[in-house]
């Protein structure tokens, strides 16, 4: 037995755990003058709390872990499992929520600090005097290029102040894209581990959660996605834009003319590769940063800004590598439906200590069972001769119904019931659930054989002989004649009844030219 009050600790020491947490940074800032903007520090804060949080509960899942292993044996019950899977469960959401939240907290720490580096880099530095000058009369003013090719006046001047304002935005944009790809690919990794732990489990109860929250991981990465197609549309926008007005307003035609080729090769590239993975929006910006930044280099080199050019250059040979080649992820909810043949056992098998189990209806997939009888007072056991297993049900009149067996096929379901007829069971009857709904196949069979014998007066059976029924034929059979029960007979297969001989004339010619080494005749049952 699971020593639940041990699990129940640690879940209670995770509280205390993660309440406990000392905001405190390990490391010093890497932008200390901005220690002194309190959203900053806010940040920070948080994200050092959050980052310890997360150790703290995956700490607690490993120690759940190992007492769940320590303690876990053939005793175990499917309660305390189910238990213990919803409970871990619980702490991976926690974990997923709290590395979302971290997400959120290092975008908006990269947008400060990336606004911070942008308004220093644009602040003209202090001349530095000449030593051992005594000319004091003004120097002359000598132009500084610099590594960023934003800054240079060739921008700073050539473009209005609101297309200027829109590039250095969309610049911030392009610097954070890296940390939105990860935390996209995160979320993907997140989802990737989902659909493993749900094709794994075998716990109804734990898939049910899984599947909740697969898809509740998809609409999150979805968002992801939506947030860098939105932004990577408006860094291309707006770079191609400025470049492209820069190198017009210079008459730098065919370094225009050899950008916008570079753009179409790179849109049709994307095209061609759009729908072949997850996301769509994560692939046209690997794709495209490379083929922006050869642009980039491209105005540089045109526009004679040597600095910026080697910063751009040293820039696209270290880009790192993104992984976009994901595959699309989906689920399919798993029916948990117990298939199980019938056997013959023990005619004492079902008794007080085991006694017998009610009927399981399945509100998703389809099953067939054999009714062995129904009846108006419980029956011993001896009845069933000791077929396994066996259910019992209670109808809307209050019978008592006794199934035997579950089927995933008709096919199944019917050799089966010829296996009964062979022990002895005068009328087994094949029934089928579809989605929680019961059809007696069998009673409906022999409901529409009444109604038409009494109409015609005769009723026809096709034969068949051979060895066994190939999936093949039988496909013929149902395609033919929907409906029609398949029963052996001695060494043939009777396959019917049919209301007309037409009807059986059809069934004996199709089988007669798919099946040309077998032998079909039809047999005419007088009705008296």
């Amino acid at each position: 037995m699971i020593n639940r009050k041990s699990i129940y600790a640690l879940a209670a020491s995770l509280t205390l755990v993660v309440t406990a947490v000392t905001l405190v940074r390990a490391n010093e800032p890497e932008f200390p003058e901005l220690m002194s903007n309190p959203r900053y520090t806010e940040l920070k804060t948080l994200n050092d709390s959050l980052l310890q949080q997360e150790d703290s509960v995956q700490h607690i899942i490993a120690e759940a872990r190992a007492e769940f292993s320590r303690n876990r044996n053939e005793q175990t019950d499917i309660i305390d499992i189910d238990s213990f899977s919803s409970y871990i469960i619980a702490l991976e959401e926690r974990i997923f929520e709290i590395r979302q939240q971290r997400g959120d907290v290092i975008t908006e720490l990269n947008t400060i600090e990336q606004a911070y580096i942008l308004a220093h880099m644009y602040a003209t530095p202090e001349p530095e005097p000449l030593e051992n000058s005594t000319n004091t009369e003004a120097e002359a003013v000598v132009p500084i290029f610099y590594r960023s090719l934003h800054k240079n006046d060739i921008f700073t001047s050539g473009l209005s102040a609101a297309d200027y304002a829109e590039l250095i935005e969309a610049q911030q944009e392009d610097a954070g894209m890296e940390e939105q790809c990860a935390k996209y690919n995160n979320a993907y990794d997140a989802m990737a581990t989902t659909v493993e732990r749900y094709l794994a489990t075998n716990s109804e109860s734990e898939a049910d959660s899984l599947f909740t929250l697969f898809h509740e991981q998809t609409k999150s990465a979805e968002k992801l996605s939506q947030e860098l197609d939105a932004r990577w549309n408006h860094i291309i926008d707006t770079k191609y834009y400025a470049y492209g007005y820069i190198l017009e307003k210079g008459n730098h035609y065919d370094a225009l003319d050899a950008s916008s080729e570079a753009f179409l090769t790179m849109q049709q590239q994307c095209s061609e590769l759009d729908g072949l993975y997850a996301s769509d929006a994560l692939m046209h910006y690997v794709i495209g940063r490379q083929a922006l930044l050869d642009f980039e280099v491209t105005v540089a080199q045109t526009l004679g800004l040597s600095d910026a050019r080697d910063s751009l250059v040293s820039c696209r040979e270290s880009l790192p590598q993104i992984e976009y080649r994901h595959k699309e992820l989906s689920l399919e909810r798993r029916l948990f439906i117990d298939y199980t043949p019938i056997t013959i056992g023990r005619t004492n098998f079902y008794n007080t200590t085991n006694p017998l189990p009610e009927l399981k209806v399945y509100e998703r997939g389809t099953i067939y069972r054999i009714l062995l009888g129904t009846f108006r007072t419980k029956q011993p056991m001896t009845l069933f001769k000791g077929a396994q297993p066996l259910y019992i049900a209670t109808d809307e009149e209050g019978n008592y119904c006794y199934y035997a067996g579950g089927f995933e096929t008709l096919q199944e379901a019917e050799e089966a019931q010829l296996f009964l007829k062979d022990k002895g069971f005068k009328r087994p009857e094949i029934c089928r659930w579809r989605d929680g709904i019961m059809v007696n196949l069998s009673a409906e069979e022999s409901s529409d054989e009444s109604t038409n014998i009494a109409a015609t007066g005769s009723r026809y059976l096709v034969m068949v002989e051979c060895d066994a029924i190939s999936d093949d034929m039988r496909t013929t059979i149902t395609e033919t004649s929907p409906d029609k029960i398949i029963s052996r007979r001695g060494t043939q297969f009777a396959i019917g009844t049919f209301a007309s001989r037409s009807e059986a004339d059809i069934l004996m010619a199709t089988l007669t030219e798919h099946y040309p080494d077998t032998t079909v005749s039809i047999v005419e049952l007088d009705i008296q």
